[in-house]
């Protein structure tokens, strides 16, 4: 489980362990706050909506998603290996990738709600689909002199300086979603794969 966080959070939280016993009730609360709040806005067709979940695609977040899904079923299958269990059924049990993804991202809207504007977003991604972004995303270290002004120029906008400032604070909320979403995932594909006649226990 640790190995599925890591994935998840290496860039955000080095060198911190996380287990899905340390979710307190707070947390699970907050979380279901938060998807209730979107989930209503969701209901209305809310514009912030749609726009923050298509940030989240393009910003390298629903890559990060994508990632620790794929790591969770490399750490299930060694858990598993003594088991034989078919292909087949991993890939059975892969095949809703993008729904859960998408559920995260949803959730995830509500954070973006408590620091930016929908004007907020829509900057934040006319900045993420610039070749600036998408060199910093890939190499940094490959950013040409006038890709690296074009980046400090954002951040030195009123937007680029509300992400700066929401930072910490985005991230705290992000952490307690994605925990709550990662280890109700790892729980449903427990429960699967014991409805089929694979168990751990």
């Amino acid at each position: 489980m640790c190995f599925f966080f890591g994935i998840l959070f290496e860039k955000q939280y080095p060198c911190r362990a996380y287990r899905f016993i340390l979710i307190d009730m707070k947390k699970i609360l907050i979380a279901i706050i938060l998807f209730m709040s979107v989930y209503t806005s969701t209901a209305q067709t809310d514009p912030f909506v749609e726009n923050v979940k298509h940030y989240l695609t393009i910003n390298g977040t629903q890559q990060q998603y994508e990632g620790a899904i794929d790591g969770m079923f490399v750490m299930l299958k060694k858990q598993f290996k003594d088991y034989k269990i078919p292909e087949a059924t991993w890939k059975e049990l892969q095949s809703n990738k993008k729904a859960q993804v998408e559920d995260v991202k949803a959730v995830l809207v509500s954070a973006y709600k408590a620091y930016f504007t929908l004007n907020d977003i829509k900057k934040m991604t006319v900045f993420y689909e610039s070749a600036a972004a998408k060199q910093m995303l890939a190499d940094a270290s490959k950013l040409t002199t006038t890709q690296r002004q074009q980046i400090g120029n954002f951040y030195d906008s009123e937007t680029g300086q509300k992400m700066i400032a929401s930072k910490d604070g985005l991230a705290k909320i992000e952490g307690e979603i994605s925990m709550q979403w990662s280890g109700e995932l790892y729980k449903n594909v427990l429960r699967k794969l014991a409805e089929k006649g694979y168990s751990l226990n």
